[in-house]
């Protein structure tokens, strides 16, 4: 019940938002995927008539037969449905926020100058979009039960910042910087070279503008095959950017195990009621103003001031899961901007993550306003 009256008071004030969130400006960089999903076909009665596998113990029974019954000759899958779409954190973080009202530049992997690539489309919608480089491409297998995807992620390791100053102008670059109200680098892990380009953001524009303090969102991404002394290094560059911003890491219940297990914190049986002491644990250690962490079930975060923890708006039948975490930032990052406390801004997290794997797409403030009244 108190979450319920707490929703429909968010919905009230976020109503009366639109001409503040109007006015703040964000920076997000860098990456940009596309992503192609596909059904493997089982069987083809024609060219419009066939089954597909539905599950990937079905695909890998069949890959291994076929292994064993053509060993030594090649052999291959029909695939169809191939659907490209929009992917990445900062693509859809960019849609995110610019649905709710804010103004933003998206700096990143979408195509090349005076060229953006057509499934980039709805960040183009919602943000002024910088394009730096080719996104990433990444070809998805999908069964009913779960998806195998094989990514081409090489475009990404052209994101440094000479390409920055190279693709915008050093001028530009500065400009953007000192308007933003709010600067996101999301992805780190797939971006080979994003912490030698923190540090150079540091030395040219943290260190060397007087612009004020900022807010300033770090998304790693998956750590599975990041290792600890990389993982270290780029934490302490947060706390680096802490000193003349203030510094939000967010991270999935994944990634908020890996980080505490890499600063030597002490192993937890992660849920609603654990998971405000863990963000607490982190941002101490880091050493930054706010961490969050997030997951379909519940969010938590804590910002020095406030722990707080929040169950999820659950639905048994998402449309989609992909970027639910970017909804999350978002949301969270729209709160935060508008100057909300802690609890109201993870409350606009949720929320705008639990109407995106509904409807699969960005809402705008009027939708999320809708969508907070019927919590």
């Amino acid at each position: 019940m108190a979450e319920r009256h707490r929703a429909r008071q968010i919905a009230d004030r976020l109503s009366g938002a639109q001409a503040q969130l109007f006015k703040r400006v964000c920076l997000v960089g860098f990456d940009g995927v596309v992503e192609e999903s596909f059904r493997v076909v089982d069987h083809r009665r024609s060219h419009d008539h066939y089954t597909v596998l539905t599950s990937i113990e079905q695909f890998l029974t069949r890959l291994r037969k076929e292994a064993q019954e053509e060993e030594g000759h090649s052999f291959g899958f029909d695939l169809v449905e191939g659907q490209p779409r929009m992917s990445g954190s900062a693509p859809w973080f960019c849609s995110a926020l610019g649905a709710l009202g804010a103004q933003v530049d998206f700096l990143g992997a979408c195509g090349n100058p005076g060229c953006v690539h057509p499934a980039f489309a709805e960040a183009e919608r919602r943000a002024t979009v910088h394009p730096l480089a080719s996104p990433a491409y990444v070809r998805v297998l999908e069964f009913s039960g779960g998806r195998v995807s094989f990514g081409d992620y090489r475009p990404l390791e052209e994101i440094t910042w000479e390409l920055l100053e190279e693709r915008v102008g050093g001028g530009a670059l500065r400009e953007l910087w000192a308007k933003a109200d709010l600067a996101a680098f999301l992805n780190w892990s797939r971006l080979p070279h994003l912490s030698l380009l923190w540090k150079r953001l540091l030395s040219e524009l943290c260190h060397a503008s007087a612009s004020p303090r900022k807010l300033l969102l770090f998304d790693l991404g998956d750590l599975r095959q990041s290792t600890e002394a990389d993982l270290l290094a780029a934490l302490k560059i947060l706390t680096e950017f802490q000193a003349d911003h203030d510094v939000m890491l967010s991270l999935n219940d994944r990634e908020s195990e890996v980080v505490a297990r890499v600063l030597h914190l002490p192993e937890i049986d992660l849920d609603i009621a654990s998971a405000p002491s863990l963000a607490a644990a982190i941002r101490e250690k880091v050493g930054i103003s706010t961490v969050g962490i997030h997951c379909p079930r519940f969010a938590a975060a804590s910002d020095g001031v406030a722990e707080e923890g929040l169950g999820t708006p659950h639905t048994t039948k998402p449309k989609i899961v992909l970027q639910a975490g970017d909804h999350f930032n978002a949301g969270f990052c729209a709160g935060r901007l508008l100057g909300w406390k802690l609890a109201h801004c993870l409350q606009l997290g949720v929320a705008c993550a639990g109407f995106y794997v509904r409807h699969a797409a960005s809402p705008t403030r009027e939708q999320l306003v809708r969508f907070l009244r019927t919590f």
